[in-house]
Order: structure tokens, then C-alpha cells, then sequence
């Protein structure tokens, strides 16, 4: 019961901050009377995020797209808000982790599927209590920040608890639900014990004396495995597909820019995490991090969701499920 009172606290707070995020905001993928199209894209927060800032700054979809078309971006906090916005709606393309796609897809009946990856992640489950080693070490009181119940970090945990506590859900009481951002902050204050993160946080929380790493999380999510997807809505994709193929060319062109010239993509970009180009591109060489169309270990996620309980009378059977005609491996 207590679980059940910590996910619609988490979603009243998601829907109120989705109002105030998207107040006024709208979304026409068709084409207008003018011949002008309208093209709404939504993302979060961190590096898994970059081939869209570079879409944005390069005018991709622009240049990809034979016709006049005005692209609008929007940053919500969580896949769950994102979520939202697609009912509402207000989006045309999102970007979110691999978990809440499969919750849209599969469970809530959200009008989108997979459409392209966007890239892989480190992933690491980081601490500022020098006692805690392993997830066994994590007391009843001891909270976990991630970004909410059902993203892509609470599955990523689960697994993990699965596969060291035998219990996937043994932690799900220690989350507490915060944006990245907000959760570095926590850790580093000591409001929070732990926090489960991506890049470029794990970087910068690895910098800071007292923060170390409790080693849970690459067995059972290995680097390159797909961490940010991009979902289209089906109006788009079935009454749109000029526009559609176009958001595709436009993030085949981003992601080949940043793997063919890292050295130019950190220098656009550093300023998003205020930092200098030479930090950024030292982020960017880490193995574990990297810029695909390549989808990796989507259905292993989506048979765990369903085995474990994060989807209600749903039974995952096939990856066309999820994923649009012609999206790159599994």
C-alpha cells in the first residue's frame, strides 16, 4: 500500500509540473493552410540528450525537410511528464528513457513508438556514505534520488535488486523522486544517501570528495545498451511521413556529427553543462558513452517490466509492439 501511495503522490506532482510546463503550448504536425508545418519535440536532462541540442543549433529538421516548418523545444523533467504531454496532445516527438516507452507503449496506451535511438550511458548508482558498498549496505531510511517511479533508473534498480536481493522491488520505498539536477544537489548535501544518475552528473559527482560509487548497476544493464529513445506520435508518423523522415535524417546527421568530429560537438555544447569544451569532450570519450540509431536490449527491459509487475495485464510478446517499421536492431 505504501508503494501504491508513493506513485500517485509522484504522478499528481508530474501532472501539476506537466500544466505548468506546457501552459500555452500546442502542436500541429500537419501541414497548415499556409503550407507552414509545426513540429513540437520534448527532452530531458544530460548528455544522453546532445544530438538534439545539435539538431537545434544546426537547423537539421529544417534542412531535412522539404517545405516550410517551425520546430518548438520544450524540456519536461521526467518520461512520465512526456508522457503526458503525448495524451494532452502537445508533442510530436519526445525523448525519454527506454523504460517510460515501454510503459507508453505497452501500458497506457500513449499514441507513439520507438522511432530511432539516440544514445547509451553510464549508469551508476553514486553515494556519500562511506559504509554503503553494495545495495545490501542501503537501510530502510536510507533514500535513493532518481528521477521517478517507472523511469529508466528505477527499472535499471530493480534489476539490480533482483539480481542481488532477489527481490526486484526491495528498494522501490527508498526512492525518492527528483529531476538529475536536483538530485546531484541532494547527494552532495547530504539530503539524500545515494542517488542513481547519468552523465554528465556521475562525472561531476565522481570530482567531488565523499562521493564514491556502489557498484550495482553495468551487470545488469551493460554499456551500450540503449539508454534515450525517441518516440513519434502516430499522427505524425501516419499523416506526416515527409516531416517524420525528415526528424529521422535529422538525428542520423546529429549523431554522425558528434562521432565524426568530437572535438567540434564538444566545443557546441560544453556551455549546456557549463563546462569548458575540454571537459566535455573527456565525457564524451568515455566508453561507456556513445551516439547510435541502434536500438540494444529494448526487448530484455520490456520482458523484466512485465515479469516483475511494472506493467498491469500486459504481456510483451514482440518488439513491433513498440517500435515503428524499419528502427535499427533490438
Amino acid at each position: 500500500m505504501k508503494r501504491k501511495f508513493v506513485i500517485i503522490a509522484v504522478a499528481v506532482i508530474t501532472a501539476f509540473s506537466l500544466c505548468m510546463s506546457m501552459a500555452g503550448c500546442g502542436s500541429e504536425s500537419s501541414d497548415e493552410g499556409d503550407g507552414a508545418a509545426t513540429l513540437t519535440i520534448v527532452q530531458q536532462y544530460g548528455m544522453a540528450y546532445a544530438p538534439l541540442k545539435v539538431i537545434e543549433q544546426k537547423g537539421l529538421i529544417e534542412e531535412n525537410y522539404d517545405g516550410d516548418v517551425e520546430v518548438n523545444f520544450q524540456t519536461l523533467n521526467s518520461g512520465a511528464s512526456i508522457n503526458d504531454a503525448f495524451v494532452a496532445g502537445d508533442v510530436d516527438v519526445g525523448l525519454m528513457g527506454v523504460a517510460p516507452a515501454i510503459t507508453g507503449s505497452l501500458n497506457e496506451g500513449v499514441p507513439y513508438k520507438i522511432c530511432t535511438n539516440i544514445s547509451a550511458q553510464p549508469h551508476k548508482l553514486m553515494t556519500n556514505d562511506p559504509n554503503i558498498k553494495s545495495l545490501k549496505d542501503i537501510g530502510e531510511s536510507d533514500q535513493i534520488a532518481l528521477v521517478n517511479i517507472g523511469s529508466i533508473q528505477h527499472i535499471l534498480l530493480a534489476m539490480a535488486c533482483k539480481e542481488q536481493l532477489g527481490d526486484a522491488h526491495a528498494l522501490d520505498n527508498n526512492i525518492a523522486a527528483m529531476a538529475h539536477p536536483d538530485g546531484m544537489t541532494a547527494l552532495l548535501n547530504g539530503s539524500v544517501k545515494c542517488q542513481l544518475t547519468t552523465s554528465p552528473f556521475v562525472f561531476k559527482e565522481a570530482a567531488e570528495d565523499g562521493i564514491s560509487e556502489v557498484e550495482a548497476i553495468e551487470s545488469v544493464w551493460p554499456a551500450g545498451n540503449s539508454f534515450i529513445v525517441a518516440v513519434a506520435s502516430t499522427d505524425l508518423y501516419e499523416n506526416n511521413p515527409d516531416l517524420y523522415n525528415a526528424v529521422l535524417a535529422a538525428f542520423g546527421d546529429a549523431i554522425a556529427f558528434i562521432n565524426d568530429d568530437p572535438e567540434a560537438a564538444a566545443e557546441m555544447l560544453c556551455s549546456d553543462e557549463d563546462v569548458d569544451a575540454q571537459t566535455y569532450l573527456e565525457w564524451l570519450s568515455d566508453p561507456a558513452c556513445s551516439y547510435s540509431t541502434e536500438l540494444k536490449g529494448v526487448s530484455t527491459m520490456a520482458k523484466f517490466m512485465t515479469e516483475e509487475g511494472f506493467l498491469e495485464d500486459v504481456q510483451f510478446d514482440d518488439i513491433s509492439q513498440i517500435v515503428y517499421d524499419g528502427v535499427e536492431g533490438d
